[in-house]
């Protein structure tokens, strides 16, 4: 019973030190998003692939409430460049964590002005 209970105490570790990895890759990604969000706004850029390439990229993380925040103010930017692609771009957030019924029905970008 003693390694039965020490295997418990080595994999509950090694799951606590997953969690640690993976909320330090969430920190990080909130932390390079807002960066990259706020120059690329600051530059005015128009380069379509290079926001499009971000916002590719901050998809993966937009499950974080403040990745979300910053893909949707570069989406709100983008909005005036390329309506469509960033139509495209909502879409994809929305198949992606919208999978619920409920918060498909809550609406997160529906009501949300595209300045």
């Amino acid at each position: 019973m003693n390694t039965e209970a020490s295997q418990i105490n080595t994999l509950t570790n090694d799951i606590r030190e997953i969690a640690q990895d993976i909320q330090r890759i969430y920190s990080q990604a909130e932390s390079y998003c807002a960066s990259a969000v706020n120059d690329i706004i600051l530059r005015r850029s128009k380069d379509e692939r290079e926001i499009e390439h971000l916002l590719d990229y901050m998809l993966d993380f937009a499950g974080n409430e403040k990745v979300l925040m910053s893909y949707r103010k570069l989406c709100r930017y983008y909005f005036g460049i390329n309506p469509q692609a960033t139509a495209q771009y909502i879409q994809f957030y929305k198949e992606m964590y919208d999978a619920n019924e409920e918060l498909s029905k809550s609406g997160y970008f529906k009501n949300t002005p595209i300045k």
